[in-house]
């Protein structure tokens, strides 16, 4: 018998679709970042990307996932509704406590400041959202006030608790607590809200929505206070944004294939990261987390935005979004090479960096490859054809 143990995990990118927000989730000390992909949950390094950790425990795919403000826990929610808190201080994670607090898919989570109390939200049956204790499960209010799907919910992080949702109505709602009761609803936006967040001080509350605005409000009253650049944000649909952690500034992520910083109070965009033309970069998600700006593309790329050089981000993680059906190492030079379906990475097997090859490649699912004594990547595929590929200039012609 032979023991096996992992030694380096090489993580997926975010599971994606287009049109949908992509949330992706920062620890508390700034360490780590988090995103779900299938059934998992996926931990990396925010300075060593490479470094990863991978939660697999859920039945059903895994939505969203978001760090206890205490950093000591995790609540994940998947597409059945069932909604998992696990410990991340130990390599097992194990199960703290399971709950469903409705039958349908989990959109968003948040915590209050002291990682007591949990709203969630999403496409329940019967009603949209709950809000509970995280240790019993027992209800601290009511999430209502909307008469379709919840997307996105927040917490304000400071006394008096506030609680802010939006959904498909096109309505973002406002509740005081605890416990937690409907005060009114915001209607300002003309399309789907997709993304509503405190910010850290508590003092403003943002909403974005699929009509390109992007709305400011008073954190404690809810009363409105500017639209970000006086009327449309973006030329596209806003699908998330995340707030610097002093609360001065807004970074936010469009289908108009851009990313923004914004000066809230001055209400000017400070920068404007354009990240291409084709459709696969558009932006679908961003977390602003110390010093870094990350924002995820409809590729599943994870961009480190750099505001000295806008027009280039400072590192662009790649990789694969699905499964991995043919794998084969170069020993020459201990790289590994990956294949999902007809798309190369180049994995270095040392370091974790990888890269896509260039060029157009298969058209169907490679079924085989290997690497020929002379450096060339010989592939077969499923598209009846087979390819030699120089492993050195990773040009798939």
């Amino acid at each position: 018998r032979v023991c096996v143990s992992a030694e380096k995990v090489f993580a997926s990118l975010p599971q994606v679709e287009r049109g949908v927000s992509k949330i992706i989730g920062g620890d508390p000390t700034g360490n780590t970042f988090i995103y779900t992909n299938g059934k998992c949950v996926i931990i990396r390094n925010i300075n060593y990307p490479a470094l990863a950790d991978i939660y697999t425990e859920h039945a059903h795919q895994v939505v969203v996932a978001k760090y206890a403000p205490s950093g000591f826990y995790i609540a994940s929610g998947d597409v059945s509704g069932k909604l998992r808190i696990w410990d991340t201080t130990q390599v097992e994670h194990l199960l703290k406590y399971e709950y469903q607090p409705f039958a349908g898919k989990i959109k968003d989570i948040a915590w209050t400041e002291d990682s007591k109390r949990i709203a969630v939200v999403g496409e329940g049956r019967e009603k949209f959202g709950a809000v509970f204790l995280w240790d019993s499960g027992s209800s601290v209010g009511e999430i209502t006030g909307h008469n379709k799907i919840i997307n996105s919910v927040d917490i304000r992080q400071s006394r008096p608790y506030r609680l802010v949702t939006g959904s498909d109505d096109n309505c973002a709602a406002f509740f005081e607590g605890p416990p937690f009761k409907f005060k009114f609803t915001i209607g300002d936006h003309s399309r789907f809200v997709n993304c509503v967040r405190f910010s850290p001080d508590g003092n403003r509350f943002a909403t974005a929505s699929a009509d390109g605005q992007i709305y400011i409000y008073d954190g404690k009253t809810g009363e409105k206070v500017c639209a970000l650049g006086g009327g449309k944000a973006h030329d596209g649909g806003v699908y998330a944004i995340s707030w610097s952690p002093d609360s001065t500034h807004l970074l936010s992520a469009s289908g108009d294939k851009t990313s923004k910083v914004w000066d809230v109070s001055a209400n000017s965009v400070v920068n404007t990261f354009t990240m291409g033309s084709n459709i696969l970069d558009q932006q679908l998600g961003c977390l602003w987390q110390n010093d870094h700006l990350l924002s995820i593309s409809l590729s599943g790329y994870i961009n480190y935005l750099d505001k000295n050089n806008p027009s280039k981000p400072l590192r662009v993680i790649k990789g694969h979004s699905k499964s991995i059906q043919c794998l084969t190492v170069h020993r020459n030079g201990g790289k590994g090479l990956a294949f999902l379906d007809c798309s190369p990475h180049y994995w270095d097997s040392e370091t974790g960096e990888n890269d896509s090859f260039a060029g157009k490649g298969h058209t169907n699912q490679v079924s085989r490859m290997t690497v020929d004594e002379s450096g060339q990547l010989v592939s077969c595929s499923m598209d009846d054809t087979v390819r030699y590929t120089s492993v050195t200039l990773r040009d798939y012609r």
